[in-house]
């Protein structure tokens, strides 16, 4: 929250439309940075917990952080302000969900 304000006439609906259209849209297929791609150190219970403590954490953030609108910083989509990084956050993960209902749709997909 150390970012500066964005510029006062920053169209805050149009880069809000703009994160929760194109996040979760699965026909531009993203690779993820080598950092972040998964290793398997994790067991699915790791994994689970690890996603309901950072989902604790930004809940607590949203309750306690004023003024989301005031700090914009860098993204791939351009300048977001912290609520907008919050949306990327939630439609970060409605891509995930997508992208797993694609791969158990698949007919591939073991059906056991």
């Amino acid at each position: 929250m150390k970012s500066p304000a964005g510029a006062p006439d920053r169209d805050v609906a149009k880069f809000d439309a703009l994160v929760l259209s194109m996040v979760p849209d699965r026909s531009n297929k993203r690779q993820a940075p080598p950092e972040l791609v998964p290793t398997g150190r994790w067991t699915p219970a790791e994994t689970l917990d690890h996603f309901l403590k950072s989902r604790a954490r930004t809940i607590e953030f949203l309750q306690s952080t004023p003024d989301l609108r005031q700090h914009v910083m860098d993204s791939p989509l351009g300048p977001l302000d912290a609520y907008e990084w919050v949306l990327f956050t939630a439609a970060h993960s409605e891509r995930h969900t997508k992208q797993i209902l694609e791969v158990e749709a698949s007919p591939g997909f073991p059906k056991n």
